[in-house]
């Protein structure tokens, strides 16, 4: 009973990664109708940002994360800015799109590999390392941190899309952004605001990746199953991605605690060619103007 416990809290954990992740694909998804592939390199440099700032300006570790957090945001909007925006403005094909953020996403890493160097970092906080025993179950920091972060970024992104005008804009531009622009929506500015919100969703992701792991220029490959959780649960539905995160965490620590480890990627791709064969719109997909 205990195993079981301890899986689950590591389920919930890596879960919460992948709901964050998975709800800034849905996110860009849902308006542009396109996956930024991209969205690794974003959640790295997050982490990156929180790794530096703690020992270099004796941050403590929740104002790193809030760094971390606008470092992503702002990279991702530049990124919408310099690449997605002028391509957009040309009419390219949503296909090229995604084969600019594969680019970014060879190219960044790369880079970040020149300046940072390939070595795997340590995240430099105590307080994350610290374990909680709650009966026969350690419960690291960085675990509650995790969920508790997770839960209430969601639900404050799911608050300002429902009850805010400009959540009512990032809606409306999701069924049509030419109809939207129409009636006197600025849809430049809602992809600004959609970009800083999933960058500041990665590097929040990246933080949890870097307490729970370690942080590492290559670290963005995870961003991989974010994309997987969102299309289970239905690219462009932020629900099915919070719901499908979870569950890929889930799944995997359970595989990877009662069966073997080497099986931990296996079930998560095997889950996304089930679902697909199934449910070609994922578990809550209804379609492609039925989205967020």
């Amino acid at each position: 009973m205990n195993m079981f416990l301890q899986q689950l809290v590591t389920g919930i954990s890596i879960g919460s990664v992948y709901a964050l992740l998975a709800v800034g694909y849905a996110l860009v998804f849902s308006v542009f109708n396109f996956s930024n592939f991209g969205f690794g390199p974003v959640m790295m440099l997050g982490a990156f940002a929180a790794f530096y700032a703690i020992p270099a300006l004796n941050l403590p570790l929740f104002p790193s994360i809030l760094l971390a957090m606008v470092v992503a945001g702002i990279v991702s909007f530049i990124m919408e800015l310099t690449v997605y925006r002028p391509m957009r403005q040309k009419k390219t094909l949503k296909l090229y799109l995604m084969i600019a953020g594969l680019g970014i996403n060879t190219f960044v890493p790369n880079a970040a590999i020149q300046i940072f160097g390939g070595g795997v970092h340590a995240f430099p906080s105590d307080w994350a390392r610290v374990t909680i025993q709650m009966g026969g179950v350690a419960v690291p920091r960085s675990d509650i941190l995790a969920a508790v972060l997770s839960i209430l970024m969601l639900a404050g992104l799911w608050m300002f899309l429902y009850n805010t005008r400009m959540g009512l804009g990032i809606r409306a531009s999701s069924f049509d952004t030419n109809t939207a622009s129409l009636m006197g929506i600025n849809v430049n500015f809602v992809a600004m605001i959609v970009f800083l919100l999933s960058g500041a969703a990665a590097g929040l992701a990246g933080c949890f990746y870097g307490m729970k792991y370690s942080v590492f220029p290559s670290m963005g490959a995870i961003a991989n199953k974010g994309f997987v959780a969102a299309t289970i649960g239905g690219l462009g539905s932020l629900t099915g991605a919070v719901i499908s995160g979870l569950l890929l965490g889930f799944l995997e620590t359970m595989i990877a605690g009662y069966v073997s480890s080497t099986y931990r990627d296996l079930i998560a791709y095997a889950m996304l060619v089930i679902v697909l064969i199934f449910m070609p719109n994922g578990i809550l997909g209804k379609g492609m103007h039925d989205k967020i």
